[in-house]
């Protein structure tokens, strides 16, 4: 393979070889003899699954059965390869199990392991290196304040700092929600972004939905260190993933055994690289992620032991990489577990991905964005179609939109 090669896909979308490209070719080629092209084959790969899947799946509102179930979906079995696991499907293309590893591990990003995802989900990788991964101002709360913003502009009120406690139904339809404070306000309609799961269990009356709801498969979740430190750390970048060798194990460890590896993989974050707002100037921020499995509902899980044990191979792995005084220069700390993500955020069993992204949680099996008896309730969110992750998550808040516009259209 020429290194000058220069990759383009059906979308016109590229991969140049730059100086970062030509390194990994250098570095790929050191591991495994072949391997890059092997890389560009995958990437050619991933990009079909990207856009037959945005198509056929992510961006479609599958409102009854046939919609899914269709003659005309048969060939997405053969063209998304939905029945061959992602690690499995590695072989086609790389020998060493480091490279298997590099190229699959973004399955964590909507709480899944490799080894029970979707070779579908060969997108992710292609989607991060040929669209890039985008830092925007302010960080990930600079999104909210934009929509925020938006929001404002077209006259949506906001009202911050009350919680629902309650949605008001009557027979068919919700009629408005009742807050903490004992105020009830009315509603045509009600979209809820809560946590899917929470809303059916905690917030509307209990029926057979909830229950079976309450029996899907729910993703993985996190321990995140937010540090300030008092010093600037240049020999960090902004992305640092440390994969341990005994990947498989990782993952059977998280979704199992609902726990903390022994040797977990692990994720740090630099965000003054990127955006130098992020930290005073002379001084450093760092986010540090384990992940780790969601709350098995026993209660005798020791997250304070957990906690510890992931925040020691955070900084012992810093430590290999000269970074060994880190401890020294924390000035503050904040720290989230599965408890604190039930607790902040409603996140039924602390499942930061909500619901998992199995086959049988897929498409029309995955709970929609309407509800089925009450009629003018809407969900967007991780937990429902089309899934997990910010642009998902946005693409469900499109199809609600779209879903109450044609309802209220109708009705009129």
């Amino acid at each position: 393979v020429d290194p000058t090669y220069h990759l383009v896909f059906d979308d016109n979308s590229g991969l140049e070889l730059t100086s970062d490209m030509k390194r990994m070719y250098e570095q790929l080629e050191a591991i495994e003899p072949g391997s890059f092209n092997g890389l560009l084959h995958y990437l050619d790969e991933g990009q079909r699954h990207y856009h037959i899947a945005l198509e056929k799946l992510v961006n479609v509102d599958f409102r009854q059965a046939t919609d899914f179930f269709s003659l005309r979906n048969l060939p997405l079995l053969h063209q998304l390869k939905p029945l061959i696991k992602h690690y499995d499907n590695m072989a086609n293309y790389f020998d060493s199990p480091r490279l298997k590893s590099a190229f699959t591990f973004q399955d964590v990003y909507m709480g899944l392991s490799p080894f029970e995802a979707l070779a579908t989900f060969s997108m992710m990788p292609y989607s991060e290196l040929a669209h890039g991964v985008w830092f925007p101002k302010g960080g990930m709360y600079g999104i909210v304040e934009a929509l925020v913003e938006i929001a404002q502009l077209v006259g949506v009120e906001f009202e911050f700092g009350t919680a629902v406690d309650k949605i008001l139904v009557d027979r068919h339809e919700t009629k408005g929600v009742v807050l903490e404070d004992g105020r009830c306000l009315n509603a045509d309609f009600i979209i809820a972004n809560a946590d899917l799961p929470y809303v059916y269990q905690e917030l509307l009356p209990p029926d057979r939905t909830a229950q079976r709801v309450s029996r899907k498969r729910f993703s993985c979740s996190t321990i995140s260190f937010f540090w300030g430190i008092d010093k600037p750390l240049p020999s960090l970048p902004p992305h640092t993933l440390f994969l341990a060798d005994d990947y498989r194990e990782n993952f059977e460890s998280i979704m199992n055994d609902l726990t903390l590896p022994q040797n977990p993989s692990l994720y740090v974050h630099a965000p003054a690289r990127l955006d130098p707002t992020m930290a005073p100037p002379g001084e450093d921020t760092l986010i540090g992620i384990a992940p780790v499995g969601h709350l098995d509902g026993s209660g005798d899980q020791d997250w304070k032991a957990i906690r510890s044990r992931a925040r020691q191979a955070i900084i012992g792995r810093l430590a290999e990489q000269g970074i060994s005084d880190l401890e020294d220069h924390i000035k503050f700390e904040v720290n989230f577990t599965p408890l604190s993500w039930r607790k902040r955020y409603n996140l039924v069993k602390g499942s930061t991905h909500g619901l998992c992204h199995t086959l049988t949680q897929l498409g029309y099996m995955r709970p929609r964005n309407r509800h089925q008896r009450y009629h003018n309730l809407y969900f967007v969110g991780a937990s429902t179609h089309p899934g997990t992750g910010v642009p998902t998550a946005l693409v469900s808040a499109r199809l609600a939109a779209c879903l109450l516009y044609t309802s209220d259209a109708a009705d009129e």
